[in-house]
Parts: C-alpha cells; sequence; structure tokens
C-alpha cells in the first residue's frame, strides 16, 4: 500500500521497485524553488536519473512515472512539478518504492489554511516556517494569519510590548519563505469588528460603538465588544491607517479585510436604524480604499448573510470568505453566494479553539461537509481556519489532523474519512501506526477537562467571592 496525502487521482502500480531510494539529476533547467524542494531528497549518484518537464505556467497538474532507475515528472506548471516532488517525498518514506505511474492534479485551486496569532502566544518566525514546510507537504498553497494587534500598529504604541507582536521584518521574512513553497501569503487585519485592544484604550474609546463593556470576564469581552463605530468620521482614517501600516509587507494581490462578526451593531438596530446598510456603508469605504491600493478585497461572509439585500450593493470581484463551524453546516449559505454569481471560498475549521484538542468528531464532518458544498456549487476552494478563542490554549501540534484533513478535502474532496484515511494519516503524519489512535484517546481525556468552564469558573471565583 502505498500512503500518500492527499489522495492522488490516478495510481497505477507496476512490477518491480526502485533500485535504490536516492535520486540524482543534473543541471536541471527550472524553477529553483522545486530545486529548492528536491533537497530534501536522498541524493546520489547512483540513484534514480530524475527528469522534469514543465509544459507552462498555468495549471497544478502532473504526472509522475518511477521506474528501476528513473523518475519522470511531466507537469502543467512550476507549481505541480512541486506538488510532484511532495508525492516523490512521501512515496520515498515507504520501506520499498514501487515503479509506478501517477497522475495527479487538484479539486480547487484555492486550498488555504488560517491560523490564529492574536489570541493567546504569538508564535515565533520559526514555527511559522515549519508550519508552512507541513502545507507544502499537504499541497496546500495559501496561509492567512488572523491579526489584530499583534503587529507594531502606530495606534497600538502603548500596550505592544503587553503582548507582544510579529514585526515588519518578521512577515516580510514569512511572505519569502511562502513565496518559496508555493503557498499565498495574505494579509488578514481586523477592520470594522475584533477591536477589543484598540477600542479599550482611553484614546479610542469615543469610537465604540458600545460604550459600557464589563470587562470583568476579558476573555468573554475581548470576543464580544469590539465593534468600531462606523458612525464616527474618525473611524475609518483609523482603519486606513492600520491598513497603510500593515499592507506593504506583503506581495499578495489580495487583503482579507475581515468585517465579520460585528456584534456591537444590535445598539443601532435598537433605536431602529437600518444595521444593514450601517454596515455596508462603511465596509465599502473600507473596501474602496483597499482597492485604491491595488488590493483585491477578500472578506468574511456573515454579517452579509443575515442582511443579503446588501450583498448587491459591493463591488463584483470581492471573494466572499463564507464560514459554518457546525458539524452539519448551512448548505443553503453555499447556494446563496452561488446563485449571486459571487466568488466564494467555503471555510471550515479545525475545532480547536477553547480547548487543548482539537474536536475530532466535529472538525471531520465539519470540514468534509464544507469542501463537499463548496465543490458542488463552484467554489474557488477551501480556506480551513484555525481559531485561538480564549486564549488559545491548543499547540498547534494538536490542529495538525485537522490541517491534514483540510488539504486532503481539499485537494480530494470525494476522500471518504474511513480506515483508509486514518491509514495513510498515521504513516505520512505521525509516522506512526498508532497516531490516529493516540489522538482519539487524547480527545476523549479532553472532554473531562473543559477549557471554556475552567475559565469561567476561575473569574467568578476570582470577582465574586
Amino acid at each position: 500500500m502505498i500512503n500518500i496525502i492527499p489522495k492522488v487521482k490516478e495510481l497505477d502500480i507496476k512490477a518491480g521497485f526502485l533500485k535504490k531510494p536516492a535520486i540524482f539529476y543534473n543541471h536541471l533547467d527550472c524553477d529553483k524553488r522545486i530545486l529548492k524542494a528536491l533537497e530534501k531528497l536522498p541524493y546520489s549518484e547512483q540513484g534514480a536519473t530524475l527528469e522534469i518537464s514543465i509544459a507552462g505556467e498555468t495549471g497544478e497538474a502532473y504526472e509522475l512515472s518511477i521506474s528501476e532507475d528513473s523518475i519522470n515528472i511531466v507537469a502543467d506548471s512550476a507549481a505541480g512539478a512541486f506538488y510532484a516532488v511532495q508525492t516523490v517525498r512521501q512515496i520515498f518514506t515507504h520501506k520499498e518504492v514501487p515503479c509506478l505511474y501517477i497522475k495527479d492534479e487538484p479539486d480547487f485551486s484555492y486550498r488555504g489554511f488560517y491560523h490564529d496569532v492574536t489570541r493567546g502566544k504569538i508564535p515565533t518566525v520559526a514555527t511559522i516556517k515549519a508550519l508552512i514546510d507541513r502545507m507544502a507537504y499537504y499541497k496546500l498553497n495559501s496561509l492567512q494569519l488572523y491579526v489584530e494587534h499583534t503587529f507594531p500598529f502606530e495606534e497600538y504604541k502603548d500596550i505592544n510590548e503587553k503582548f507582544g507582536y510579529l514585526t515588519a521584518d518578521e512577515i516580510r521574512e514569512i511572505d519569502a519563505y511562502c513565496k518559496e513553497n508555493f503557498i499565498a501569503f495574505i494579509p488578514s487585519l481586523s477592520t470594522f469588528g475584533h477591536l477589543f485592544e484598540l477600542l479599550n484604550q482611553d484614546k479610542y474609546k469615543d469610537l465604540r460603538v458600545l460604550k459600557d463593556c464589563d470587562c470583568t470576564n476579558f476573555w468573554n469581552a475581548r470576543m464580544r465588544h469590539h465593534t468600531i463605530d462606523p458612525l464616527h468620521p474618525e473611524s475609518i482614517n483609523v482603519i486606513k491607517s492600520l491598513i497603510d501600516q500593515y499592507m506593504p509587507h506583503f506581495e499578495s494581490d489580495y487583503f482579507n479585510i475581515c468585517c465579520d462578526e460585528t456584534f456591537d451593531l444590535k445598539e443601532y438596530e435598537k433605536e431602529g436604524k437600518d444595521v444593514g446598510k450601517i454596515y455596508v456603508d462603511f465596509a465599502k469605504k473600507i473596501i474602496d480604499y483597499t482597492k485604491q491600493k491595488g488590493k483585491k478585497v477578500m472578506m468574511w461572509a456573515d454579517i452579509l448573510l443575515k442582511h443579503p439585500e446588501t450583498i448587491a450593493i459591493l463591488p463584483d470581484d470581492i471573494v466572499f470568505l463564507n464560514w459554518d463551524y457546525d458539524p452539519q453546516p448551512s448548505e443553503e449559505k453555499v447556494i446563496q453566494f452561488a446563485k449571486s454569481g459571487r466568488k466564494q471560498i467555503v471555510c471550515p475549521g479545525t475545532w480547536t479553539w477553547s480547548r487543548f484538542c482539537e474536536d475530532i468528531e466535529i472538525e471531520e464532518q465539519n470540514i468534509s461537509n464544507m469542501a463537499e458544498y463548496g465543490y458542488r456549487h463552484g467554489a474557488l476552494g477551501v480556506l480551513n481556519t484555525n481559531w485561538g478563542d480564549w486564549g488559545n490554549p491548543c499547540s498547534l501540534e494538536l490542529a495538525m489532523y485537522g490541517l491534514v484533513l483540510g488539504a486532503e478535502k481539499s485537494w480530494s474532496v470525494k476522500t471518504q474519512i474511513d480506515e483508509d484515511f486514518y491509514s495513510r494519516v498515521n504513516h505520512v503524519l505521525y509516522e506512526n501506526e498508532n497516531g490516529m489512535q493516540s489522538l482519539k484517546q487524547l480527545y476523549e481525556m479532553h472532554k473531562l477537562v473543559d477549557w471554556g468552564r475552567f475559565i469561567l469558573n476561575y473569574f467568578i471565583y476570582r470577582y465574586h467571592t
């Protein structure tokens, strides 16, 4: 059995085996990023002669042939050849490499991972590079980091040292490393909701929709009370400033302005105002400014789905990030954007937030269903989210099964989550035949230690006894 993640479209095992599990090549004429990837394979003058042929600049399909003494890659583009190399790397982890033929291509052109670096410990650049290495290994091609205040914005200068941040140089280093691995590093910045640390400062409290905020429970408060006032004339200037400071450090053509979970706008609803119009008017100011800066816009779709009449007001070229984390997510939400003719990316989640360990049962259903809905209704792809609500207690390592599952369903959407998939995960991800069994045991233990309940009880005890 050959274990490869994601599952390839066509696999034909031939008679015989590769004589020596190593490669040999001289003066390959291809993208230097492919040559860099080849350095992760064993090299020997007695190894199999490697040849790579690249047809053009677009497409991600490839063909891979392995005989007893040669390896041949034919790809649509440099990206396709890069993914073929990842397949070879995984094949080389087996005790014997059979002669074979593979023909493969992804079901989605956009295959992303979204990681929260705001609500917990900020990862080092080394940690993020290790994440990028894994993403490349599983043929993911887009990374976004969730940022509210974890960048040295001028507006946060009084609290930067308290929370820490990724520097501009570090962002550029991550951007370059992503490019090395055929991964688009797309900036994602809160620009409407989720601005708690900005609006909790005295100098910006006037820009807060909700004037009175009970911050007894810090984590509860920062999740719910954070919307900048779209009717205050100064609000858009602050947002423009944040964008101006963050945008220049990314090569990506896209910018995710977020604009999700603007909970506090319900205060205007109490006054009888049209919340949908208030929302879309301010969002459009952010969109227009972002486009003026030469970027294409991504944004979360949750508020627009609550006010569907506003979707038509926004420019046609926005990519909507349509999220739903329920084990049985709403297919109707995906259909709604498909019928509107707007571009969308479906966004499931790893279910690591507010917990010590990913929720295997929910994420398997959620990621599978969302990917299948997206494929059925013409979505551009899948952005698998790894949120850090309530302090991000879950280690990144305990989100890796979710990452792999998202990569699998992004490339090969028809994959069933069964024993065959678990066997591939054990071999490729855990390098241990009991990997999934151990993860499931840890998941069962987690049910006895609920992080959210612990935090709530801690604050109740601290402040009310």
